[in-house]
């Protein structure tokens, strides 16, 4: 059992410099003693496989978005390939967090034969509040309709509509029916909240929602709403994805 201690010991070493206790709160298992925050830590991930690699599709299309995104090529693979199992659930395929269009593009050509919403302010971040460490409201703003439109058009993205405004407050009414895969990239707390609540109901068995940011320094808010869908969602399978990703898929009719 000496390896247990010598586990033992190296957790404590690297954990020494945060006073922490084991904490109960349902949306994290580590509390600091005078403020509650998320941990962090260099992740080293072993496995090499490469599946985008030998993608053409893909990295064609990649090729085409990778400027108008800030998101890795790992997390676009991911998307690609939801958006590609979505074509087997009911529903349209919705982004809300667009910036200049790059993931939206992206799942718009992964399921050319479903419609998919692409829903953003294009006047940067909204709601941003206490459960946000970096976000103040207004970043991202470097962006435009315009921007996007141009992008969609340039790769036959002729399946994507825009949604321009705060989604779900004012676009929400143009989406109908249910939803397959929603992809939020919001940033911040309130605002996925909002866009997660208004989408439940619309989610069929088999649909997925997908957190970007999640466990990312400085966007501890989404990382924290996921967290609490996690402990009080029924009905749903949850992926801790250490590529930035969180994903939630219903595996019961709602």
């Amino acid at each position: 059992m000496s390896w247990m201690k010598d586990l033992a010991r190296r957790v404590r070493s690297a954990l020494g410099a945060f006073p922490l206790r084991l904490g109960r709160s349902k949306s994290r298992v580590w509390s600091h003693e005078r403020t509650p925050e998320l941990l962090h830590s260099k992740v080293r991930v072993g496995a090499t496989y490469s599946p985008w690699l030998s993608d053409r599709e893909f990295l064609n299309a990649y090729r085409a978005v990778k400027g108008f995104t800030l998101v890795d090529m790992y997390r676009c693979y991911e998307l690609w390939d939801l958006a590609k199992q979505a074509g087997r659930v009911e529903g349209s395929i919705l982004e809300v967090g667009v910036w200049r269009g790059g993931t939206g593009c992206l799942l718009a050509m992964a399921a050319p034969g479903k419609t998919v919403y692409l829903a953003d302010t294009f006047r940067g971040v909204v709601k941003a509040g206490a459960q946000d460490t970096r976000y103040a409201g207004g970043e991202h703003a470097d962006t435009s309709a315009e921007i996007v439109e141009k992008l969609l058009a340039s790769a036959g993205a002729t399946n994507a509509r825009l949604l321009k405004g705060i989604f779900p407050d004012e676009t929400a009414s143009v989406v109908s029916g249910p939803v397959s895969l929603l992809h939020v990239d919001v940033d911040v707390y309130q605002s996925g909240r909002d866009v997660v609540r208004w989408a439940l109901p619309r989610l069929p068995a088999g649909g997925m929602i997908v957190f970007d940011d999640y466990g990312f320094s400085g966007c501890e808010g989404i990382t924290r709403l996921a967290g609490e869908l996690r402990e009080t969602l029924d009905g749903f399978a949850f992926v801790h994805n250490l590529n930035g990703h969180a994903i939630f898929i219903r595996t019961a009719k709602p």
